[in-house]
């Protein structure tokens, strides 16, 4: 059993290696805040505060700073991008798989129990949502503080291991706020291992954490304590996360690790029966037991905190699988039974994404539709959504001005521009701070200091009454987006699938005219423009791409275009609007921007010429419009005709614009 078990853990850790090394070069955010964490190294790089006043220019993610500090450092050399800090992570995983191996040989445990606690570690990825790998504090933060607590827990009779493990947890603080609780365990567990070493280690974090944070907080007019404290307890906690969720998440995705905790228990109470047993193998289970209980309260705390994702439970997978490593049974029947049970949770995990949503839904009867196949494509960039991406990226960089990207702050640098604020920072600041941001931005798009827009899913209301001078002008829909592949925004299995589209506004302007045309109707005026409606589908007056009524539509030429939906954004309204008489050319076409959004069977526009109908087509669009060009028909030339347009869909609308009669 030794070896299978050594195999299958050695064939999951190459597994999640190789899936990071396919995923570090991927040309946008993996993650959608990512972003800002470079743009907080890249402040750092460029002499800038890391925790200045809130502005529209930037406020921090409510992290400690450290990581955007080595990454800021590391890129005044190698340039800061996705790919570095992504590196920086890769590299933090395979510290962390490192101190899982000493932590279980240190307790005198055979290799197979070293290389299957790396591996359950490792076949924990997809559950704590792909975040390992990520341009984002957690892994370094974990990094630094379980090799901490494998230096303390050898410190007996060391003052150097001692200070050496406050520093490493002292730095693990300084990379993300979540070590403060280990902070605490670890002193009661200094307390079990090595007593004589705790003021040593209790001192080098004293000095360090609570010494740099009143220096911090003094160098920064008390902004860090304001960021990295006060903000979060603003933040709502979710109290059936903490007593219900968590547990059953995890209960969820390890159900044999839990059997293997049970076996291993049982087999180790037997064991320390003897005074002799107790004293000799007691400690290292007991430490470790500690911290895996840590870990879980830990992943508790920070799932129930409002906007939590599931990389919360790191903690609680990294702790736990070095305390089981180390309470595996070494020999006899249990041995047996545990080996198979961690092999099979090293399969399941591999092969089985738990969905937990289901039973949050339905409660525990609908477990058999909360686990589903992992699918490659969602975890690994295909060659396809790999070329979306470097397209995109190359779009935003050859942006003709200033770009604004309300979540991806980073899109602003990539476009040549310093950054600004993004959607995560205007939400956890104050109210007073957050409506001052949302005024200079709503200042700076009335004067239409953005080239580009970009939202994703439409415009929160604050920003649409600042997008009056703007039209939309790109929808990214379906397959056409280029979203995470982690956490929210991405098609993650733990949470609800998010679905909204990818917006680009930029400031209205009229399309250019092809030679020898002539307009008759682009709506600009606000108007029908000559439309005579029938029905309540359309009105007398013509929408605003974007409008607090419905959602933002486009591309179109100008700022306004004609629906069936109205400016009430109706769909179950239904109708017909005819165009005033025009004359088609001799030769030429008629042109025209078309689009719909819902069913398209009972819509249509149509060229009227007498009894004589010429049906167009309609593009296949979803709140979006397309170029219609009709060929001017032998024997159509020189008559006089009109354009109709018919909504008789109840769950569905009709968008046209820009209506042009071209002669050759």
């Amino acid at each position: 059993m030794s070896r299978v078990l050594v195999g299958l853990s050695w064939a999951v850790i190459a597994l999640v290696l190789g899936v990071m090394v396919l995923r570090v070069g991927f040309p946008l955010e993996l993650e959608w805040m990512e972003g800002g964490v470079l743009h907080q190294a890249h402040r750092f790089a460029h002499g800038q505060a890391l925790y200045p006043p809130p502005s529209s220019d930037f406020v921090p993610f409510l992290y400690t700073p450290l990581f955007a500090i080595v990454l800021g450092t590391l890129g005044k050399v190698l340039g800061i991008g996705y790919g570095l800090g992504r590196v920086l992570s890769i590299v933090s995983s395979v510290a962390i798989g490192w101190a899982i191996w000493t932590a279980v040989a240190g307790e005198g445990k055979p290799k197979a129990h070293r290389i299957a606690a790396v591996g359950l570690f490792g076949a924990g990825y997809v559950f704590t949502f792909r975040w390992l790998d990520l341009a984002r504090p957690d892994t370094m933060a974990m990094a630094l503080c379980v090799w901490a607590l494998v230096l303390l827990r050898h410190s007996k009779g060391s003052h150097r291991k001692a200070a050496l493990a406050g520093l490493l947890m002292a730095l693990s603080f300084w990379t993300k706020q979540t070590a403060a609780t280990f902070v605490i365990a670890s002193g009661v567990g200094a307390l079990l291992v090595a007593p004589r070493q705790l003021p040593v280690y209790a001192g080098t974090i004293a000095v360090i954490d609570g010494g740099g944070v009143l220096l911090g907080n003094a160098m920064t007019d008390g902004r860090l304590w304001h960021y990295i404290y006060e903000l979060h307890q603003t933040h709502a906690f979710n109290e059936e996360r903490f007593e219900k969720k968590t547990w059953g998440m995890f209960m969820h995705a390890g159900p044999f690790v839990l059997l293997a905790v049970f076996v291993s228990l049982w087999g180790l109470a037997r064991r320390l029966r003897s005074s002799a047993a107790r004293v000799a193998e007691g400690a290292g289970p007991l430490y470790w037991g500690l911290m895996a209980g840590t870990g879980l309260l830990v992943s508790a705390l920070g799932y129930s905190t409002q906007w939590a994702e599931p990389n919360a439970f790191i903690p609680g997978v990294l702790m736990g699988s070095i305390a089981l490593g180390v309470v595996l049974p070494t020999e006899g029947a249990l041995a047996s039974v545990a080996g198979v049970l961690v092999a099979l949770q090293l399969v399941f995990s591999t092969a089985v994404e738990p969905t937990y949503q289901p039973i949050q839904r339905e409660g525990w009867g609908a477990l058999a539709k909360s686990y589903q196949w992992q699918r490659w494509e969602r975890t690994v960039p295909s060659a396809a959504r790999r070329a979306r991406a470097a397209a995109l990226r190359d779009d935003i960089e050859r942006a003709p001005g200033p770009v604004f990207a309300l979540q991806r702050p980073w899109w602003a640098i990539l476009a040549g521009g310093e950054g600004h604020v993004g959607s995560m920072g205007i939400t956890d600041v104050l109210p007073e701070d957050r409506a001052a941001i949302q005024r200079s931005l709503l200042e700076a798009l009335k004067e239409a200091r953005f080239a580009q827009v970009w939202t994703e899913g439409d415009p929160p209301r604050w920003l649409a009454r600042g997008l009056r001078r703007y039209s939309l002008q790109r929808r990214l829909h379906g397959a056409e987006r280029v979203r995470p592949m982690s956490g929210y925004m991405s098609e993650a299995g733990m949470v609800t699938r998010y679905r909204a589209d990818q917006l680009m506004f930029a400031p209205s302007a009229p399309r250019v005219l092809p030679q020898g045309a002539h307009v008759v109707a682009d709506f600009e005026s606000g108007r029908a423009e000559g439309f005579s409606p029938e029905g309540a589908a359309f009105g007398r007056r013509a929408t605003r791409s974007v409008n607090s009524t419905f959602p933002a539509v486009g591309p179109v030429g100008g700022a306004y275009y004609y629906s069936s939906a109205g400016v009430r954004g109706d769909l179950k309204a239904t109708g017909s609007a005819r165009s005033a008489p025009f004359v088609l050319p001799e030769r030429g076409t008629l042109e025209l921007l078309v689009g719909a959004v819902g069913k398209r069977e009972r819509l249509a526009v149509t060229v009227v010429a007498g009894q004589q109908r010429a049906p167009l087509p309609l593009p296949d669009t979803h709140l979006s419009m397309a170029p219609v060009r009709w060929e001017v028909p032998q024997g159509w030339g020189g008559r006089e005709v009109v354009l109709e347009l018919r909504d008789d869909a109840k769950k569905a609308a009709l968008f046209v614009d820009d209506i042009w009669v071209v002669a050759e």
